[in-house]
């Protein structure tokens, strides 16, 4: 049974010149239109297809896939406003529909919104609500220090970044914390740092205590080897050096040193870091 509003695993049935018919498992036919394709498949190939409907209910596919599916959040921009509400480019030909009651602002034609991509089962449609907060599951999440987890960047607030961690919980990138370029409506993966009481997440760019100590010990390593086993940075370099170097805090690059020294594979002193032939 095919999921509407959802990126289906589909198998060919039919090629015709307008139209190619899929069909699921249970032998639904599904018409995708052939110009959706990049190359053109074969019959009995399985493809992946979106499932959605059109202005009459009928069940219809595409296989161009849409910027978001069902159960997704997205920043989406505006093709039309009318009373009724507004038109949402999410790549396909099909506009996506945000009803005025989905609306929490006012809407200007070429803006881009916030919405959260789900099938309405009232109206037989895939469409769009502003109403972030009722999507979000309310369940106190079950994550583990460093667990990987995918981000959507919301906003910037005094505190940090305000991010959707895996389209279900609400998380936030403190400030002092970034040691990396970030963008508003970038999707990125990201990691647990931890769950608070309430609920929210605190998420970080990078793994999290021994992880990312091992992760920059190799980066240190590896540089000290290919310049010949000396390197002009220490405890005391820029931390902006630092990170266009290894891409990590000045914090968890002094922490790895310090690591690297107690193990006797560096040698530290005022004009950089030598490696100990132990480390060679």
């Amino acid at each position: 049974m095919v999921e509407i509003g959802k990126i289906n695993k589909l198998t060919v049935e039919n090629i015709g010149p307008n139209m190619v018919t899929v069909i699921a498992d249970d032998g639904e036919a599904i018409k995708v239109p052939t110009e959706d394709f990049k190359e053109e498949p074969a019959v009995g190939d399985e493809v992946k297809i979106f499932v959605y409907k059109d202005a009459e209910r009928r069940t219809i596919g595409s296989a161009k896939l849409p910027y978001a599916i069902a159960g997704e959040f997205e920043f989406l921009s505006v093709t039309q406003v009318s009373s009724a509400g507004a038109l949402l480019d999410w790549g396909l030909k099909r506009k996506l529909f945000l009803p005025s009651k989905e609306q929490t602002s006012k809407i200007n034609l070429g803006d881009t919104y916030l919405v959260h991509v789900f099938y309405d089962h009232k109206t037989e449609q895939v469409i769009a609500s502003m109403h972030v907060d009722d999507f979000l599951d309310l369940d106190k999440p079950t994550y583990a220090m460093n667990d990987e987890v995918e981000i959507l960047v919301v906003k910037e607030t005094s505190l940090g970044y305000k991010v959707i961690v895996d389209d279900a919980h609400w998380g936030l990138i403190y400030h002092n914390e970034i040691f990396e370029h970030i963008d508003f409506a970038m999707r990125t993966k990201a990691y647990v740092k931890a769950v608070r009481e309430d609920g929210k997440i605190d998420i970080a760019l990078q793994p999290q205590g021994y992880k990312v100590v091992d992760n920059i010990s190799e980066q240190i390593l590896e540089e000290l080897k290919r310049r010949g086993g000396y390197l002009p940075m220490n405890d005391k370099t820029d931390s902006d050096i630092i990170y266009n170097t290894f891409g990590c805090s000045k914090k968890a690059f002094k922490k790895t040193l310090g690591t690297l020294y107690k193990q006797r594979i560096i040698t530290l002193g005022e004009d950089g870091i030598r490696l100990n032939e132990k480390g060679e």
